[in-house]
């Protein structure tokens, strides 16, 4: 290789070209990220303030899955769902899915009444929300009771089977999870694909309870049910194994490999929960910082495992058909 040739390597490879092509990657995203994200325009555009309908709505529906969940918690929340689904049909919003939230809503005021909340502050104004815009609330919403007799057979069962038995449990048990599961679940997510065969995943199991709490507690989202979790599992990918247009890969590869370990853990029948590690940048290093974890490694998602009751709540968490969302070029 000629000196020229060397020079201009070394040029592509020095730190400030390296952050003025990832600064200029970023710029492009975030002119795209502002214009179609949700928090832009949220107030006139329905796309997008139903995002922040279905988060609040979410919450409604999660808080009944949790174990010993507060009586009539959530009723703020359910009072600004009733207000921001009048805007979002004012503004030209889709009526199925205002149906849709209804139907979550009924199930809470109704899960509330027979646990002894008074809820009829929210009742009055849910009944006149429905009259006004004659909603028609869907069948879909709220929790359903599992089984851990059905589970078991379902864990075994033929993919088909298998894939729609795994649910997000917020309702743990007591009984110590049995440790020999937990290492082969891990095994069975060695093949794991990943770009190029990186295998970028570095994966962090917390089974001390203070480290446990204490990451959970940063993670901010399972405030209510993490003291039933027998440990915590952060799923990072090593950002050493990426270019400088790659930046956002190591979150498809994590993804790749967290869903492939939740449904590991549901085979060896240990119940767990994804939590989003979607925080600011700041509160992302702090988590590292704090965990000891190095600054290579991107936080991906956070999964909080324990046992099974022999019956438990969870939430019903409606999907979509597959035709809604998926279009087929022939």
């Amino acid at each position: 290789m000629s000196f020229f040739s060397m020079f201009v390597l070394r040029l592509k490879q020095s730190y400030l070209a390296v952050f003025l092509r990832i600064a200029y990657y970023k710029l492009v995203e975030a002119v795209i990220a502002t214009r179609y994200m949700a928090s832009y325009g949220m107030l006139c555009k329905p796309e997008k303030l139903r995002t922040h309908i279905d988060i609040k709505a979410h919450a409604l529906e999660k808080g009944m899955s949790i174990g010993n969940g507060r009586i009539g918690f959530g009723k703020q929340k359910a009072m600004e769902v009733i207000t921001d689904l009048k805007r979002y049909l004012i503004i030209g919003g889709d009526k199925e899915f205002a149906n849709d939230c209804c139907g979550i809503m009924k199930e809470y005021i109704a899960f509330n009444e027979k646990n002894g909340a008074d809820m009829s502050d929210i009742k009055k104004a849910y009944l006149s929300f429905c009259a006004e815009y004659t909603i028609l609330p869907s069948p879909y919403g709220g929790i359903y009771e599992l089984h851990h007799k059905e589970l078991k057979k379902q864990e075994k069962a033929s993919f088909d089977i298998f894939s729609q038995s795994r649910y997000s449990c917020r309702d743990l048990g007591d009984k110590p999870i049995n440790m020999d599961s937990l290492e082969m679940a891990l095994k069975l997510c060695e093949r794991t694909p990943s770009a190029c065969n990186r295998q970028s995943q570095r994966v962090h199991v917390y089974l001390n309870k203070d480290k446990k709490d204490k990451i959970c507690k940063m993670q901010g989202g399972c405030k209510g049910f993490s003291d039933k979790f027998q440990g915590a599992i952060l799923i990072c990918a090593d950002i050493t194994g990426y270019s400088s247009a790659e930046t956002n890969l190591p979150f498809v590869d994590g993804g790749l490999y967290a869903m492939n370990l939740l449904y590991a853990l549901n085979f060896y029948d240990i119940a767990a929960i994804p939590l989003t590690m979607g925080r600011r940048a700041n509160e992302l290093q702090h988590m590292l910082r704090v965990m000891g974890i190095g600054k290579n490694e991107m936080p991906v998602l956070l999964i909080g495992i324990g046992s099974y009751k022999e019956n438990w709540k969870v939430a019903q968490s409606h999907r979509y058909d597959w035709h809604t969302y998926t279009k087929i070029e022939n």
